[in-house]
């Protein structure tokens, strides 16, 4: 079994700045519901990426990295783009506790 803290060589690879411009570039801001279909879905993949990429600045050089590139983002967009990969992450079976060291589980109970 792989070390889930371990970086994954197949993460993208970018500085924070240009994260930041991944996020601009996927023009999350723009879709309305009458977007095109492709048009979502090309603003949609881009944020993908640099949801990976994100997660790539941060097994390379920390949750500081992740932070300094969504600074780089207007208010807006860090909200647009915040609210999509929750709901991205919300289909998958990713937990907070897994990625959290020396924390314990968050109990859904609790909240």
């Amino acid at each position: 079994m792989s070390d889930p803290e371990a970086p994954r060589p197949d993460r993208v690879n970018l500085d924070p700045e240009e994260v930041a411009g991944l996020i601009r570039g996927a023009r999350l801001l723009e879709l309305r519901q009458d977007t095109p279909a492709h048009i979502r879905k090309r603003s949609t993949e881009v944020a993908l990426t640099a949801m990976d990429a994100l997660c790539g600045l941060s097994e390379r050089s920390g949750i500081n990295a992740v932070w300094d590139a969504l600074e780089l983002v207007n208010r807006r967009e860090l909200l647009a783009f915040s609210t999509l990969m929750a709901s991205v992450l919300e289909s998958t079976d990713f937990t907070l506790s897994d990625h959290v060291a020396g924390e314990p589980p968050i109990d859904a109970a609790e909240t």
